[in-house]
């Protein structure tokens, strides 16, 4: 038995791993992995895009999102999220939850532009902070929201006022 004391080995911090995956404008699907990127510029490019984000949790998941090719955050176009084997896009469709629908790429200026397929952002309660969410329907001045990234929860209605616009500036 030695005496000499042994520090113990720090752990190494894990990579956060998230994916954007969705279906182009000619309904092709299309999905990456990213290990370690910014989530702001993901979160961005995935709204830009009408894409979905998922951060898989575990090794059920890693077992699909190994299958998937790594996305080059600084390319553009097709070459930011390629596209996917149909059947591979809907093992991820299954593990995250359902499909939200289409989502419009162009972000209104306005509230009175919000229509069905625009991404914005609501609140579930105050507490709980912001969340993206696609509209479902409108009403008036009533909005039927869908959470983007968990399409399995059930829709939620709120006032028109009540959302946030995204924008690119």
């Amino acid at each position: 038995m030695s005496t000499t004391p042994t520090k113990p080995k720090a752990k190494t911090p894990v990579a956060k791993t998230v994916i954007l995956f969705g279906l182009d404008k000619d309904r092709k699907p299309r999905a990456a992995r990213f290990t370690g990127e910014n989530e702001a510029l993901l979160a961005r490019a995935a709204a830009t895009m009408g894409l979905r984000l998922a951060v898989p949790a575990s090794k059920k998941h890693f077992e699909i999102v190994n299958k998937l090719p790594a996305g080059r955050i600084h390319a553009s176009g097709t070459g930011l999220v390629p596209a996917v084997d149909q059947q591979l896009y809907d093992q991820i469709n299954s593990l995250v939850g359902g499909d939200p629908g289409t989502i419009s790429t162009s972000l209104p200026k306005s509230l009175a532009q919000l229509a069905p397929g625009h991404l914005v952002l609501a609140q579930a309660t105050v507490d709980d902070g912001w969340w993206p969410a696609i509209i479902a329907k409108r009403t008036n001045d009533t909005l039927t929201l869908k959470w983007r990234d968990y399409p399995s929860e059930p829709e939620i209605v709120r006032p028109v006022r009540s959302v946030a616009l995204l924008t690119i500036d």
